[in-house]
């Protein structure tokens, strides 16, 4: 009997927190979204202290296809899981990246945006490809101490490298013709571009790794999950997700995610 009720107990723990299914949310007229604004430009505040950024857009874009409105819930990444697996908020955006161990907590629907090293240089200069940069009169600019220089190590190892302390240094250096171009997460770059007078230039290729950045939902119901990957494919199909993404980073994505009907 003793038995029995520790094996009720453990189950019980394993249990997934409880989750609004897709008619609760229709039915409460409202989606409650975890977004981090401190993670610009997919969220911040802008000079009304209102939320704005890539993540916003496409939460009220699908509470819109849902007929609902947006609670948004301030989130950092030591809270957002936790929020999620306990029901305080029904989806989560702010690079959440599909890694098996999240996995195992949460469920994720298919991708909105990717994260991938590319190359970033100035109109003008004879790049057309990140492959074009292997070559020893090339010189790139890179952050000090930064996950892309073992890459370059491996992959351009024919070309030069300054290190400098920060990316607004770096985009200077390129803007200047100090170096010929960046290799980054452009992602990452794109705020910072907007504030240097340069004619930029994203050349074509990226790393092989791809971090796929997705929407997080509670594992304990299907019907939210399921809904979602029908809208977010049709937003990919009409190019809302493309066409935003570009807005708030500057650039398209080095990576950029097909229209997948299979989900």
């Amino acid at each position: 009997m003793k038995s029995l009720a520790l094996i009720a107990a453990l189950l019980v723990t394993a249990l997934p927190a409880w989750a609004r299914p897709l008619d609760a949310i229709l039915s409460a007229g409202e989606i409650r979204v975890g977004v981090n604004p401190s993670y610009p430009p997919t969220a911040m505040y802008d000079s009304k202290n209102e939320l704005v950024g890539f993540d916003v857009d496409l939460a009220n874009k699908l509470a819109d296809m849902l007929g609902v409105k947006v609670a948004y819930v301030i989130v950092d990444p030591n809270s957002r899981i936790p929020f999620l697996t306990s029901g305080r908020i029904d989806i989560v955006l702010g690079g959440m990246t599909r890694v098996p161990a999240r996995a195992k907590l949460i469920d994720f629907t298919t991708p909105i945006m990717t994260e991938t090293l590319g190359a970033l240089s100035v109109e003008g200069r004879p790049f057309k490809s990140i492959t074009d940069l292997n070559k020893p009169t090339v010189t790139l600019a890179e952050v000090r101490g930064t996950t892309p220089l073992p890459w370059i190590a491996a992959n351009l190892p024919l070309a030069k490298v300054i290190l400098l302390d920060n990316h607004p240094d770096v985009l200077r250096a390129v803007a200047q013709g100090r170096a010929d171009a960046v290799v980054d997460d452009i992602a990452s770059l794109g705020e910072i571009s907007k504030t240097i007078d340069a004619k930029w230039h994203p050349l074509e290729g990226h790393a092989d790794d791809v971090d796929w950045d997705c929407i997080g939902v509670a594992k304990a119901d299907l019907t939210l999950k399921s809904w979602l990957n029908v809208a977010l494919f049709a937003l990919c199909d009409n190019k809302f997700i493309a066409q935003d993404y570009k807005k708030w980073f500057g650039f398209d994505m080095a990576a950029p995610i097909p229209a997948q009907p299979y989900f």
